[in-house]
């Protein structure tokens, strides 16, 4: 782990819900930071772990995480996607009246931060900046919660779909030079618009009409920003990391991530495994063993076997992992994981020899 921190800019942790991705993340910026890395942690977490873990305030900027005294420095930021939708508008749009019209557009309050792959736009923009504004030697995001891990990698791809410049000037009624085809689509566009006048009344048509006619200035920025975004994923200092357990549907939502990562060409360097095994028990077989007979030779055979039998549990589980080649497994902890000093021992762990 600590090589693959030291040969990369960008780490994107991966992995289905409730594996870890966001004690990981923050652990691996902590070892970053204690590599001499001036490191930044980004995330999406709406129960706030990561602002808890860190002991760092609910803040739209960046902040410092305090209380570290290390060779570099930890930076965490939270991502509010209808704050940086805002912020990109702004950057993008041709005039501050394109803002004002879309900001205030009742229909983009809904879809900034509701639209399918909003969220997953926002983090990779996100990223992006913080990767290639110079500020920071390594940026580590934490993905976005999603039913499927994969949402996660398909999500530009449909939000270039909505803001397809094609498909808004036809909204528009610009169809020149499009043919019979597209002639045909303005006139169903017309009825389609005809009828939401007459369900929902003509103020909802006009703020549709608006929106669209507000979100035509910026559609070719969403789509460079999406093929940036994407080019910095697939370059080979974006590292890959998916996290899983040892529960079922974890396993099998987290292979069949594996192979999506690997087959459309990103740079999956790790799997880390959370939770393997408890804190309690040795990862090493030896010490496992002895510490077994040890139980047997102080006169509690009972316990002795309960160990042995627990262990073999345990070290069993190991096994269903066969698929993941460059794997680290990381024990339950006995107590949460939170503040700095919890941080540096799961750190540690990863940063440990496999």
């Amino acid at each position: 782990m600590k090589a693959l921190i030291e040969a990369h800019r960008v780490i994107v942790c991966t992995g289905s819900g409730g594996v870890g991705k966001t004690t990981t993340s923050a652990a691996l910026g902590v070892a970053a930071a204690r590599l001499g890395k001036r490191v930044l942690v980004l995330t999406i977490d709406p129960a706030r772990r990561l602002a808890t873990t860190l002991g760092i305030a609910n803040s739209a900027e960046d902040v410092r995480v305090p209380g570290q005294a290390w060779g570099g420095e930890l930076w965490a930021g939270a991502i509010d996607p209808a704050r940086i939708f805002a912020d990109y508008i702004e950057r993008h749009a041709r005039n501050p009246d394109t803002v004002e019209r879309l900001t205030r557009n009742a229909l983009y309050q809904q879809l900034s931060t509701t639209l399918s792959g909003s969220q997953e736009f926002t983090s990779l923009a996100r990223l992006h900046d913080a990767a290639t504004g110079g500020r920071y030697d390594l940026v580590i995001l934490d993905t976005p919660p999603a039913a499927h891990a994969a949402d996660f990698l398909h999500a530009p791809a449909r939000l270039n779909a909505v803001f397809d410049s094609g498909i808004v000037s036809l909204f528009m009624g610009r169809t020149s030079g499009l043919g019979l085809a597209s002639a045909a689509w303005k006139q169903g566009v017309k009825m389609v618009l005809g009828s939401l006048s007459f369900l929902t009344g003509s103020a909802f048509v006009a703020t549709f009409k608006d929106f669209f006619s507000a979100i035509d200035a910026i559609a070719p920025d969403i789509r460079e920003t999406n093929l940036q975004a994407h080019r910095l994923l697939l370059d080979p200092t974006t590292a890959f990391i998916l996290i899983s357990s040892f529960d079922s549907a974890k396993i099998q939502e987290g292979e069949a991530f594996h192979d999506e990562l690997l087959a459309s060409g990103y740079h999956l360097r790790k799997v880390v495994i959370n939770r393997a095994w408890p804190q309690w028990m040795p990862a090493d077989e030896a010490r496992r063993a002895e510490a077994g007979n040890a139980l047997r030779a102080s006169g509690e055979p009972a316990l002795a076997t309960l160990h042995d039998q627990l262990s073999g549990y345990y070290m069993a589980r190991r096994s269903l992992h066969t698929r993941f080649a460059d794997m680290v497994t990381v024990p339950e902890l006995d107590e949460a994981v939170l503040g700095l000093k919890a941080l540096e021992q799961l750190a540690q762990r990863l940063l440990q020899p496999a």
